[in-house]
C-alpha cells in the first residue's frame, strides 16, 4: 500500500494528550525510593559484615591448623582439614544464599516503587486530560519529546509530598499507641 502523504485530522474525537516523567529523575529524588535504595544498602552491609567475619574466621583456623600440623597425627590433621572443608563449603552457601535474598529484597523495593508511582500517577492523572504517561530514562527510547510533555517535578513533588505525610502519619500513630 502506499504511504499516505499527509494525515487527516478526525475532527469528532478529542486530541489524546500524552506526558512524560524521566524514571532516573524520579528514582534519584523520590523520598521513599531513596529509603528504600538506603534500607537495602544496610542490609547487603549487614550481610557483608557477616561473611567478613566468617570469612576472616575461617582464614585464622586454617592459619592455626597449618601451625599445628606439624604436632598433629594423620587422622587428626585430616579431621580438622575436613572440617575446614565444610565450613567453606558453609560460607559460600551462605553467600549464595544472601545474594539471593538481597535480590529478592531488591525485586520487592522496585515492585513497591513502581506501584507507589503508578498509583500516584493515577490519582495525578484523574482531573488532566492525559491519556497516557511515557516513562523516559536518560538512555531510554524517548530520543525527544518537547519539554511542556514532562510533568516530571510535578509527579515527583506530589509523590514526596504524599511520602512525608504517611511519615508523619505514622509517627503520629506511634506516639498515640504509646
Amino acid at each position: 500500500e502506499p504511504v499516505p502523504t499527509e494525515v487527516k485530522k478526525n475532527t469528532s474525537e478529542t486530541l489524546k494528550v500524552i506526558a512524560l516523567v524521566n524514571s532516573d529523575t524520579i528514582l534519584s529524588k523520590y523520598e521513599y525510593a531513596l529509603f528504600l535504595r538506603d534500607e537495602l544498602t544496610e542490609k547487603s552491609m549487614k550481610f557483608e559484615g557477616v561473611l567478613r567475619q566468617k570469612e576472616s574466621q575461617l582464614r585464622a583456623d586454617m592459619e592455626k591448623l597449618q601451625r599445628d600440623a606439624p604436632t598433629l597425627t594423620q587422622f587428626e590433621g585430616q579431621n580438622r582439614q575436613q572440617k575446614l572443608i565444610k565450613a567453606q563449603e558453609n560460607l559460600q552457601l551462605k553467600q549464595e544464599e544472601y545474594s539471593r535474598k538481597l535480590m529478592v529484597i531488591e525485586q520487592d523495593y522496585n515492585r513497591d516503587i513502581h506501584n507507589a508511582i503508578n498509583e500516584y500517577l493515577e490519582r495525578y492523572c484523574a482531573d488532566k486530560p492525559y491519556e497516557m504517561v511515557l516513562s523516559n530514562s536518560d538512555l531510554g527510547i524517548i530520543r525527544w519529546a518537547d519539554k511542556s510533555l514532562d510533568i516530571t517535578n510535578d509527579v515527583l513533588e506530589g509523590l514526596n509530598a504524599e511520602y512525608e505525610q504517611k511519615q508523619l502519619d505514622e509517627v503520629v500513630i506511634d506516639s498515640e499507641t504509646k
